[in-house]
């Protein structure tokens, strides 16, 4: 009998879902066995966008492979379904990670220009060593937060699905965050 449903390098998803399963229940070796497989995905799917010239260099293939597992082995318990995980997970990896890098090229630094003197003096408040500390001093979930807006460039929308919790939510937190900051920055 021809088994039709997908697999991923010779293993169904059946296997990767009770692999998941029993993971989740806590067998170190299905953990061990299914974080190989997930890397083994991660890094054929990244190396096939490095081969379509979509990815610049092997080692940003191997780096949004360790990105996603990370984030797998801290999401995997609440994986229902590790196909439709997985798909997501990789492909919004790969976008954000090509809207950021097209961003970068398409900036070109021109050093002909500089800050004039009167120019400089409207940023000479602006401390991001102060910013950043402050920030730190942030609980987990509301650096989180601002870590994912900002430098992971996702929306309120994603950052949301990411931890669970609705968007309304999400939007109310970060702008209350970012109130905080500029309070105690005062």
């Amino acid at each position: 009998m021809k088994n039709n449903s997908p697999t991923f390098h010779s293993f169904s998803g059946e296997e990767l879902s009770l692999l998941l399963q029993e993971a989740v229940e806590g067998n170190p070796d299905s953990f061990q066995r299914l974080s190989q497989i997930i890397r083994d995905i991660c890094y054929s799917y990244f190396n096939s966008k490095y081969k379509l010239k979509k990815i610049n260099s092997m080692e940003d293939v191997e780096d949004l492979t360790h990105n996603v597992y990370i984030t797998f082995a801290e999401q995997y318990q609440g994986i229902n379904n590790i196909e439709n995980w997985l798909r997501r997970v990789l492909f919004l990896t790969f976008i954000n990670w090509f809207n950021k890098n097209q961003k970068n090229k398409a900036f070109e630094l021109d050093e002909s220009f500089y800050i004039s003197e009167s120019s400089r003096g409207s940023l000479d408040h602006l401390d991001i060593d102060k910013i950043i500390s402050t920030m730190n001093t942030l609980p987990e979930q509301k650096q989180q937060i601002l870590k994912l807006r900002f430098w992971g460039e996702l929306k309120f929308s994603e950052i949301a699905a990411n931890l669970g919790k609705t968007e309304a939510a999400i939007k109310k937190m970060f702008y209350r965050t970012i109130e905080e900051i500029k309070e105690k920055l005062k």
